[in-house]
């Protein structure tokens, strides 16, 4: 019986830690080195050289934000959330303009696009240009987000991943579980019932 209400207490224990615990992978992750990352995102963002090409996904339920950080292109570009009713991000916009999805586990829906009709969306298979690398989350004005993402537009002359980029950051949401304290007073009151138990016995 001791044990049973130790084993009791710890599963309580370990599950609230559990609990707490969420996680963004990447997929079919492979390191790209790459030059030429300049302009505005530099300036946010500071200098990148290497990231990872890959697919992002959650392992957990929760809310992914995706903060805009600039764009260095002569085409016009986009990033979109695939989640109806949720805004894009614009060229237009300001520097630290984010929107939200919330996201089941798998991988996270979204896209960049650019006005000459090229899509490339998350979990999609890498081209010689087009395409997004996974960066270091670290900026120099915005903050510290789990990853930064620069697009690759469909222009054929280079491959510098800055060309529109992205900060982006997965909170999970709190998963329900079962009351703690009483799972912990159940857990004590079972070991004090072993020790008067005891104490009788021996008396």
């Amino acid at each position: 019986m001791k044990r049973i209400a130790l084993s009791i207490l710890l599963c309580t224990l370990f599950g609230t830690a559990q609990a707490a615990t969420s996680s963004i992978t990447i997929d079919n992750q492979s390191t790209v080195n790459f030059s030429g990352y300049d302009g505005q995102p530099k300036d946010v963002t500071g200098t990148k050289a290497q990231g990872f090409f890959g697919a992002l996904r959650t392992t957990v339920a929760g809310t992914f934000y995706a903060t805009y950080l600039g764009n260095e292109s002569g085409y016009v570009n986009s990033f979109t959330l695939t989640s109806v009713g949720t805004p894009s991000l614009l060229e237009t916009n300001t520097v630290g303009k984010t929107i939200s999805s919330l996201v089941g586990p798998g991988l996270v829906g979204f896209s960049f696009s650019d006005n000459q009709g090229a899509t490339f969306s998350n979990g999609q298979a890498q081209t010689n240009t087009l395409g997004f690398a996974i960066l270091s989350g670290i900026t120099k004005t915005q903050g510290t987000f789990d990853y930064v993402l620069g697009f690759n537009d469909s222009y054929s002359s280079d491959a510098d991943y800055d060309d529109f980029v992205v900060g982006v950051k997965f909170i999970a949401t709190p998963v329900p579980e079962a009351d703690t304290s009483a799972m912990m007073l159940l857990g004590l009151g079972l070991m004090g019932f072993i020790a008067r138990r005891r104490k009788n016995n021996q008396a």
